[in-house]
């Protein structure tokens, strides 16, 4: 999930995304790889926190391109 990519290029770990989002790292590993998508409220935060980095994040930031997918 590009999102999550944006956040780490200005320094977040998965750890931090995890902490602030309110979400388990493993969670946040699930949203990377698209086999979970964030519900509201995590959702909220990531676009948040990335708003707070002076990011701006697309609808598209949350699509992962996965080649097995159909």
């Amino acid at each position: 999930m590009k999102a999550l990519t944006l956040l780490y290029s200005v320094g977040l770990t998965r750890e931090s995304v995890a902490s602030a989002v309110d979400q388990t790292t493993h969670s946040v590993r699930l949203y990377e790889r698209g086999e979970r998508f964030p519900k509201r409220q995590p959702y909220t935060a990531i676009v948040k926190l990335a708003e707070a980095k002076g990011i701006t994040l697309m609808a598209r930031d949350f699509i992962v391109d996965r080649p097995d997918a159909a």
